[in-house]
């Protein structure tokens, strides 16, 4: 099992953009319904799909996530319930999991000079629940002009996530 990981910096990544809510549910109900990639479409605007695949990009049968792995994702942005609004796929990296605390999956390891990217989702027990952080940091010439077209957006879809989970945790 790995320790988790210090969570990124705003200074050590020119582009940072972090969400959080608090979970009225314990954290391993809000693990579980995160590791669930399977009722992704239920509950959550905007990764409307996602499947855990070996670096080869074969789907894995038991669709746990390990460092290495790929994620296959539909990302929705702007965010939206709505199946007939077609998702893009992105094939990202599973960079780092530690079970139950925290799983980050992006374009690189670190800040890069043309792009670099890496979704952190993050669960810390606080009074009361369970406080989901994701964020989302980018780094180089691309990310920069992907945020000058996209930062609200992915803003609203990660503020979109964290309330479906939410919703979904409390509900359930």
């Amino acid at each position: 099992m790995s320790a988790p990981r210090p969570v990124p910096k705003e200074s050590d990544w020119p582009i940072y953009i972090p969400v959080s809510v608090v979970i009225k549910a314990p954290r391993e109900k809000v693990w579980n319904m995160l590791m669930d990639f399977g009722s992704y479409p239920e509950w959550n605007p905007y990764i409307r799909g996602a499947t855990v695949t070996d670096a080869s990009k074969r789907p894995l049968p038991d669709n746990q996530i390990a460092v290495g792995h790929k994620l296959v994702v539909k990302a929705q942005m702007p965010p939206t319930m709505d199946n007939s609004v077609k998702p893009r796929v992105l094939a990202e990296t599973v960079i780092h999991v530690a079970p139950g605390r925290q799983f980050v999956w992006g374009a690189s390891e670190s800040p890069r000079m043309f792009f670099g990217a890496q979704r952190w989702h993050v669960l810390t027990d606080v009074q009361g629940g369970t406080k989901y952080e994701i964020i989302a940091v980018l780094s180089g010439i691309g990310g920069s002009l992907a945020m000058r077209f996209m930062r609200q957006s992915l803003t609203d879809a990660m503020e979109g996530m964290a309330e479906g989970l939410k919703t979904r945790c409390e509900q359930s």
